[in-house]
């Protein structure tokens, strides 16, 4: 992993109207000499969520590459490609070793300001908000360690040198009770979404739906810990049930507001923020949501790769032609060419060729648009998700019940779907659990969440050979080639190979099964 000598310093003006990580780092501190001031406690944990912010972690490779290749998207270019969400990956792949890097380098930001938190005099109020937003962060990076590597090290000290580079593995359960320690702990101590004004940084709210989360996955595959279900319900519950919280009336509008800086922090509970177009000389803090996720374009002020297409799985999920979520995050038209923004219909029976639109290049306001980088958020936690939560923790723990029920048609009633009630009411528990895998990928696709329900679900490895089996017997010629990846997948895919650069270095390390 990445040993880190100098942290980095963001000069940043914490502020609703700003976002967190809008401006360009000034120096590079030594430890020995930092964390004297609260301003520089604040500098020392922007350098914390920036480490989430890198084309190793949401700016591209947790957002695209290692998120994706399931039965919502596949990977849209036919040319010899070697990635992750093509399953021909191996333990010398660089977006593997580039995410692995920066969740360490996150890690060991947040140990340094742990270290440190107590150097300068301060209020004490505000010096726990920054402890429970480095907590919190920290404990974010391992749960996305342990969801893509299972067992790996666990560092709570920090490095400032590289004399100590044969660190074990340890076991998932114990990064588990970190990250369930960690969290708790910091939901005690952050501010409420309310007083941040603007969903860029750790809010109660994010801790209380990412613990949901954490919780929901402990009680799957791997660890199939049965008595987290009852943690993920009360988490998701204490969301609820606050009643500060509700869904944004315009389904669509929640994600224009990702590309155009508005914030909704009524849905939007947590996002990583991306700003400006890096054109000129203008320090490097947007990332490829917009062109990656986008509607295929050549034109210089709409450029979109669109490099991932949905699959006919996903549209056929949407089983109620009102649902507007549908024609939204797949796109239902095309441009007429690449170089070209008048636009032509698709037929009904074109389920191939059909581009992401959940977020649209047209809806940024940061002018004029980079080909390659974007402006716009990518959402973390919304509240849509926590319902579903909610619904599907208790489900598993009481059956169907009306509370389940509610959660759900909450979210369909936004949607303009079909409800389930009265004829409809759902009476089976195995029924429900279909419904929520089904919903879950009908309002949350291209969110980053999709693989990894499946693995969790232990599903993955049959829903990928379906997939896969549809295209090949489906697909028109020009698009059997996305066939390849599902026909790859195998157990080991489960969770990602150790980076071959850490197997070298490391000696105490082991590689995981199969790679």
């Amino acid at each position: 992993m990445k040993r880190i000598i100098y942290i980095l310093i963001l000069s940043v003006a914490c502020t609703s109207c700003q976002k967190y990580l809008g401006t360009e780092p000034t120096d590079f501190t030594s430890p020995e000499i930092f964390y004297n001031t609260e301003e520089e406690l604040n500098q020392a944990l922007a350098g914390v969520y920036n480490a989430l912010a890198q084309d190793g972690t949401y700016a591209r490779n947790l957002a695209v590459e290692l998120a994706h290749g399931s039965d919502e998207g596949f990977y849209r270019q036919n040319t010899a490609n070697i990635n992750p969400i093509l399953y021909n990956h191996d333990a010398a792949n660089t977006i593997v070793l580039a995410c692995w890097r920066e969740l360490y380098s996150g890690i060991n930001r947040a140990n340094l300001l742990l270290a440190n938190i107590h150097k300068p005099e301060m209020d004490e109020t505000r010096r726990n908000v920054i402890r429970g937003e480095a907590l919190f962060l920290r404990a974010y990076c391992y749960f996305q360690l342990v969801s893509l590597w299972g067992d790996v090290p666990l560092l709570l000290e920090p490095t400032t040198d590289g004399g100590v580079v044969d660190i074990p593995r340890t076991p998932a359960t114990t990064i588990y009770d970190l990250i369930l320690r960690d969290m708790t702990e910091a939901e005690s101590l952050v501010d409420d979404l309310a007083d941040i004004g603007f969903p860029g940084r750790v809010s109660k709210v994010a801790v209380q739906g990412i613990l949901a989360r954490v919780c929901l996955k402990m009680a799957g595959e791997p660890l199939k810990d049965a008595s987290k279900l009852e943690d993920a319900r009360s988490w998701a519950q204490r969301v609820i049930e606050s009643g500060k919280y509700q869904l944004n009336t315009d389904y669509k509008q929640v994600f224009i507001n990702h590309s155009a800086d508005q914030y909704d922090i009524k849905e939007s509970l947590w996002e990583i923020e991306f700003w400006g177009n890096q054109l000129g000389n203008a320090y490097r803090a947007a990332g490829r949501i917009g062109n990656q996720f986008s509607i295929r374009s050549l034109t210089a002020e709409m450029y979109g790769y669109a490099s991932i297409n949905a699959t006919a799985t996903l549209y056929r999920m949407y089983d109620d032609p009102d649902d507007v979520r549908r024609d939204w995050n797949i796109a239902p038209f095309r441009y007429v060419s690449t170089t070209s923004l008048d636009t032509v219909h698709l037929k009904p029976d074109e389920l191939y060729i059909r581009n992401t639109g959940k977020w649209r290049r047209e809806y940024e306001t940061v002018l004029p648009r980079n080909i390659d980088f974007s402006p716009t958020n990518f959402p973390l936690l919304r509240y849509a998700d926590v319902l579903l939560m909610f619904a599907e923790a208790e489900n598993e723990l009481s059956g169907p019940t009306d509370e389940a029920h509610e959660a759900l048609n909450e979210v369909r009633r936004r949607a303009h779907a079909y409800e389930y009630s009265g004829d409809r009411k759902i009476g089976d528990q195995e029924e429900f659990r279909q419904v929520i895998k089904d919903e879950r990928a009908r309002e949350l696709c291209f969110e980053g969440l999709r693989k990894f329900d499946l693995i969790r679900w232990g599903i993955f490895e049959q829903v990928m050979r379906d997939v896969g089996n549809d295209i090949t017997g489906n697909a028109p010629s020009d698009m059997q080639h996305a066939a390849d990846a599902y026909h790859r997948i195998a157990p080991r895919h489960r969770v990602l190979p150790i980076p071959a650069l850490e197997m070298s270095l490391n000696k105490a390390m082991y590689q995981n099964e199969g790679w």
